[in-house]
């Protein structure tokens, strides 16, 4: 009998400590406050569109039969030639200029018995950035807006503007996302660029993007929730929902936090940042 009650007691030992353990549990997580994630409102990434430098003009010369043969080539391969710069001369005297101030970029002397092939190809110095934009971001870019220009081989950034964006849409390429529209742009470096070299133009957004689900609204008026000592608070804020997300145009300064799923939040509310 003695024993029976020994147990029965343990029992009730037991299971008070247990139950002493769950409410000091609880009230430990009710002091620490419900897990909330924090998003930050920061401006947008650059919008980065691939480009490559080209020479704004081009010169290739062919071998013109009627005149003779050719007598004398009077550059190199990389040679600079300022605009009528003397390239060759036929036989009977005739003279081929430099259209403009340029590098030969390629020389083929082999080419002087063959009329089909050019015997050398001039690229001017002047320069420019070719290269397309979607529809979905064409609207994200203006004539003369400044940009930064990004190598693509080694990272180094220099200045420039956009100085063309195509009205007309280009023909899809054969292994092109179906239904995506493209335009071809153009822009300039403030710096020289070596031709043929890839480059990033990129366009800087200033917008800043909320999540959805960190915005609620209340008789017209749009909210998201802060934390402020450890407890959540109600924040009013201006902002235009798009597809997807906010923008915000008023309420928060850059670089401040919200909480990014306010999912069950109440103003006031005992909140951890994880």
């Amino acid at each position: 009998m003695k024993k029976k009650i020994l147990i029965g007691l343990g029992i009730v030992i037991v299971a008070a400590a247990g139950f002493l353990f769950y409410q000091s549990s609880q009230a430990a997580a009710e002091d620490e406050g419900t897990p909330v994630e924090l998003y930050e409102a920061k401006k947008q990434e650059p919008l980065r569109l691939k480009g490559q430098v080209q020479p704004v003009k081009k010169q290739s010369v062919f071998v013109n039969e009627e005149k003779g043969p050719v007598r004398t080539i009077h550059v190199t391969e990389g040679q600079h030639v300022a605009k009528g710069t003397p390239l060759m001369t036929y036989r009977w005297g005739e003279i081929v200029r430099a259209e403009h101030n340029s590098v030969v970029t390629s020389l083929d002397e082999d080419a002087k018995n063959d009329a089909q092939k050019p015997i050398m190809v001039l690229k001017s110095e002047e320069q420019v950035i070719k290269g397309t934009v979607t529809e979905y971001d064409r609207s994200k870019i203006n004539l003369e807006q400044p940009v930064d220009i990004q190598y693509v081989s080694n990272g180094q950034v220099v200045q420039g503007r956009v100085t063309n964006i195509s009205e007309m849409n280009n023909e899809p390429e054969e292994d092109s996302q179906k239904g995506i529209v493209t335009y071809n742009y153009t822009a300039v470096s403030d710096q020289p660029i070596p031709v043929g070299y890839s480059v990033e133009i990129l366009i800087p957004r200033d917008e800043i993007r909320l999540p959805e689900q960190s915005v609620f609204e209340e008789d017209g008026v749009h909210y998201v929730y802060t934390v402020n000592k450890g407890k959540a608070e109600k924040c009013q804020i201006t902002a235009e929902k798009v597809s997807g997300y906010y923008i915000l145009r008023e309420g928060l300064q850059e670089n401040e936090e919200i909480i990014k799923d306010i999912k069950g939040i109440r103003d006031g509310m005992d909140v951890t940042a994880e």
